[in-house]
C-alpha cells in the first residue's frame, strides 16, 4: 500500500497559449468567476481540510493543514496509528509508522517539488497561470462523467504539458492530466474533482478529489482559521 503517494494526488496542474488561445482565456476567466473570483483567493491565507480515503479496500482519516505559500502538513491515520508528511518551501518530512517508519525521513527531492505546487493555492486553481509564464491552449472538447467539457493544454516554462477539463456549464475544473516523477520513473496521474461547495469566503472548493485509485472526500474545510506553526516542526508525539 503505497500510501506516499497521497503527497501527489492532491497535487497537479499547469499551462500553454496558440492561435486559439482567445477561446483558452475566455474559458478561464468564466472559470475564475465560478470558483469566487481571484479577489476572494486572494484573501484565503490558510487552509484545514478535514475528511477521509479511501484506497484499496481501506478508509483512512486524512487531515491536511496549510499556511499558504509557506507550509503544509498532512495527518494520516490507518487503523488508529497515525503518520504525516510535512512540507516547506524549503524541505519536506514524513513519518509513516504504519509503514513500518520508527523515525522521521526526509521527503525525496521529487516528492517535495510536487507538494510545495500545493502551497500556491490560486495557481492550483489555474488563477495566475500567467504570471507564472504558463500558456494555455484549448484543444476541443471531450466528455467526463457524462458531461461535455472544454479540454485546455497548459504548458509551463520547463515545457512540461498538463491538460485540465472544464465543465461545460459550470466551468468547474473536473479533471486534469498529469506527467510526475515518482522513485526516478515518469508516471501519468489523472485527478477528479467533484461535488464543489461555495464556502463562507466566496470561492467554490471541490469536496472530493479522486486519484491513482484513490478518493478523498472531505467532510470539513475551514478557512482562513489560526493555524499554529509549530505543526510544521517534524516531531513525533510519544
Amino acid at each position: 500500500m503505497k500510501i506516499i503517494k497521497l503527497s501527489i494526488v492532491v497535487s497537479v496542474l499547469f499551462a500553454a497559449i496558440s492561435a486559439s488561445a482567445q477561446n483558452a482565456d475566455e474559458i478561464l476567466q468564466k472559470h475564475e468567476k465560478a470558483i469566487g473570483g481571484t479577489e476572494n483567493w486572494d484573501k484565503i491565507k490558510t487552509v484545514k481540510m478535514t475528511g477521509s480515503m479511501s484506497m484499496q479496500g481501506m478508509d483512512l482519516g486524512l487531515t491536511q493543514t496549510m499556511i499558504l505559500g509557506k507550509a503544509m502538513r498532512t495527518d494520516i491515520t490507518v487503523m488508529g496509528i497515525t503518520g504525516f508528511t510535512i512540507v516547506t518551501t524549503t524541505q519536506g518530512w514524513m513519518y509513516m509508522p504504519f509503514q513500518g517508519q520508527t523515525k522521521v525521513d526526509t521527503m525525496k527531492p521529487e516528492m517535495v517539488m510536487a507538494a510545495q505546487k500545493q502551497l500556491d493555492i490560486k495557481s492550483n486553481q489555474l488563477l495566475d497561470y500567467k504570471t507564472n509564464g504558463t500558456r494555455a491552449e484549448y484543444v476541443g472538447t471531450d466528455t467526463v462523467n457524462g458531461n461535455t467539457c472544454f479540454k485546455i493544454k497548459f504548458t509551463d516554462k520547463e515545457g512540461n504539458e498538463s491538460t485540465s477539463y472544464f465543465d461545460k456549464n459550470t466551468y468547474y475544473l473536473v479533471r486534469t492530466e498529469n506527467k510526475l516523477k515518482s522513485d526516478s520513473e515518469e508516471m501519468e496521474v489523472a485527478v477528479l474533482y467533484d461535488k464543489y461547495k461555495k464556502m463562507d469566503e466566496g470561492v467554490v472548493m471541490p469536496m472530493s478529489v479522486t486519484a491513482q485509485g484513490a478518493e478523498i472526500t472531505f467532510t470539513s474545510i475551514e478557512l482562513n482559521k489560526p493555524v499554529d506553526e509549530k505543526v510544521f516542526i517534524p516531531t513525533i508525539d510519544k
